[in-house]
């Protein structure tokens, strides 16, 4: 398991955080106090990831933009909450996306959409990025040192952590799928 971690962690670090990093990024820093993957390649990995993931979402809503908007009718919802968020915080909105869960993705569509200048984004954004990966890196790195100190021996009860950071995960994606039902069934979308 541990050489699996070794050679492809940072492949897959990189991979989620395309999508969502919080949660990985909180478990390679947990991994990362265990010895088994290094805390600063985690967070060049998650960073590298999201950095991306959201330049890629500006540039395509930048030319394409209009097409999607026209095409979906789901995402005029998300548009609605993110044109209020981009309207009162401004350029703030780019550094204030990653930690508003839930619309970040609709946030970058959005500012895509809007007039921002590339450069200014693509700073922003990278400024945004590097201080979400070691904020979230160390704040899982921290919370291991921290286990050690109450449990002991964390290898001892390695499994253990594991559990409940599958519990941590199945929480979340609960809260998650409750959230969506809820706007779901306020937007009259439920059927």
């Amino acid at each position: 398991m541990e050489e699996l971690l070794q050679k492809y962690g940072y492949i897959i670090i990189f991979l989620i955080t395309l999508f969502e990093g919080e949660t990985i990024l909180l478990i390679a820093g947990f991994m990362a106090y265990q010895g088994l993957l290094d805390l600063h390649l985690s967070i060049l990995s998650a960073f590298i990831g999201s950095t991306l993931a959201d330049q890629i979402i500006f540039h395509l809503m930048r030319k394409n933009g209009d097409f999607l908007l026209k095409k979906s009718k789901k995402f005029n919802k998300y548009h609605t909450i993110a044109k209020h968020y981009v309207e009162k915080y401004g350029s703030a909105v780019v550094l204030m996306a990653r930690y508003l869960y839930g619309i970040r993705t609709p946030l970058v569509m959005f500012v895509g959409l809007g007039k921002m200048n590339f450069v200014k984004f693509t700073i922003l954004n990278v400024i945004a990025a590097f201080v979400w990966a070691v904020s979230f890196g160390y704040a899982g790195f921290y919370f291991g040192h921290a286990a050690e100190k109450f449990i002991g021996d964390i290898q001892r009860v390695q499994l253990y952590g594991w559990v409940l950071i599958a519990i941590v995960i199945l929480v979340l994606y609960i809260i998650s799928r409750v959230r969506i039902y809820q706007l779901k069934k306020l937007t009259g979308e439920e059927k």
